[in-house]
Parts: structure tokens; C-alpha cells; sequence
């Protein structure tokens, strides 16, 4: 309520309970299908992944650059890493961060990989992903996270936002594009895959400020994707912390 109350400040109280009750919801479904990836069959969600963002994916891949999937905390995050990689026909590469739980630490490696997708455990994490990056692959980030306090903002929603810039920074020093992609969720709870290209032209010389920029390009991309679907955001981190 207190993210809703922040990015929405002209919803009436009663307003956003419901969004709120719908951000729930939507979390939920979520959930109980990660649960069920074990038994899902990739003809079932291939159609959630149009030509054009196969034919973008592959384009991107030509460039011989490496590529950069990234991906917020929206819809089903997870489906997108899934089965995207697998209809573009390159495995996706992920950072893990261990769970408490080894178990649901090694369910989730086992779920994420069932169609061919690498796991790299975390510790030097902006190496071990320009060097994935460097050898041609294709790298996963769920980018939306809060940033550290004393580190880079950007608006989002208006409002001066603690971001990470990590996704910015690889990109451009690995000249790698970013493709930021959306698995939309439909009435019917089938998926309709969203594509983009983040632009990386006419930014500025210096290095700090172009990375500035191409994570200001990014977040601005979330927002307006959260605005249209703000349900299928997950709202329970405390994205405004500080």
C-alpha cells in the first residue's frame, strides 16, 4: 500500500485496496505456476512468444556481441526465462542467489534449467556475466530491484529512485545490446511476450552519465509497462526504502 500510495497518489483509498487485493492475486498465480513447471510441456507456452521477438533475438545475436535478457519483477518473470531462450534457440544464462533452504535452492536451479539453461552461483557477479557476455551468451537480468542508497537514481514514477546500474554498465562495456522483455499476462492467463530494444545511441561521452542514461531508458521502458498493467507488478518489495 505504501508503494501504490507512492506511485499512484491520485487513486482514493478504497482504490487502492483493490489494486492492492489484484497485486495479491496476480503474485499468486504466479507462484502456483512456478510450482508447476516440473510438468509444463514447452508446446503449452510456445505461443506466447511472437516471430517478432524471435526474429529481434536473433538479430541481436548476430552482432556477436552476447546479449543482455532483461526482465523485471512482473507477470511471470520466470516463463519468460524459461521458454523464451528455448524458442530463440540460445540457453539463457542466470546468477543465483542461494535461498536459506538448500531444497528450494535446488528446486529452483533444477526448474530454471529443465530446457537447457545455465546457473552460475553468485560471487563475482559482474565478472562471471561479461565474461558469459564475452563468449557469445545470452545473460538474464531481472533488473528492477532497489539500488543501494548512496549509488545511482533515476526517476521512476516521478520519483528520484535508488536503481541498479549494474545492467547498464555491462552493456556498454561489453557493446552487448539489452532486449528488456515483458511476459504480459492475458485475461484467459495465457502470456503474450513483449520485446524491446534499448537504445544505447546518442548518449553521452562521459561514462558515468551514459550509464545514467541507458538505465534511465530502461526504468522509464518499466514504468510504462507497470502503469498499463500495475496489477502485475510485484509491489511487495520496498522498492522506495529510501
Amino acid at each position: 500500500m505504501k508503494n501504490l500510495s507512492l506511485a499512484f497518489p491520485e487513486l482514493s483509498e478504497e482504490e487502492k485496496a483493490v489494486l492492492c487485493r489484484k497485486c495479491y492475486i496476480s503474485a499468486a498465480k504466479t507462484f502456483i505456476e512456478l510450482m508447476a513447471f516440473p510438468v509444463v510441456k514447452y508446446d503449452q507456452i510456445e505461443g506466447y512468444f511472437s516471430d517478432e521477438a524471435v526474429n529481434m533475438g536473433r538479430a541481436a545475436f548476430e552482432r556477436g556481441k552476447g546479449v543482455i535478457l532483461l526482465t523485471a519483477h512482473f507477470g511471470n518473470w520466470e516463463l519468460a526465462a524459461l521458454g523464451y531462450p528455448k524458442k530463440v534457440g540460445f540457453p539463457l544464462s542466470t546468477l543465483v542467489q542461494p535461498q536459506r533452504n538448500g531444497y528450494i535452492t535446488n528446486w529452483m536451479v533444477k526448474a530454471r534449467t529443465m530446457w537447457g539453461n545455465k546457473i552460475y552461483r553468485t560471487g563475482h557477479a559482474a565478472m562471471t556475466l561479461y565474461k558469459a557476455l564475452k563468449n557469445g551468451e545470452l545473460i538474464g537480468i531481472a533488473g528492477d530491484q532497489r539500488g543501494p542508497e548512496d549509488g545511482l537514481r533515476v526517476p521512476f514514477f516521478g520519483i528520484s529512485s535508488a536503481v541498479n546500474e549494474g545492467t547498464a554498465t555491462l552493456a556498454l562495456r561489453a557493446d552487448a545490446p539489452i532486449l528488456m522483455g515483458f511476459m504480459v499476462r492475458q485475461p484467459d492467463n495465457s502470456y503474450d511476450f513483449k520485446l524491446h530494444e534499448i537504445s544505447t545511441e546518442n548518449l553521452p561521452k562521459d561514462k558515468n552519465e551514459a550509464v545514467k542514461e541507458v538505465t534511465a531508458r530502461h526504468t522509464a521502458l518499466l514504468e510504462k509497462y507497470v502503469r498499463e498493467y500495475p496489477d502485475q507488478y510485484f509491489w511487495m518489495h520496498n522498492r522506495w526504502k529510501y
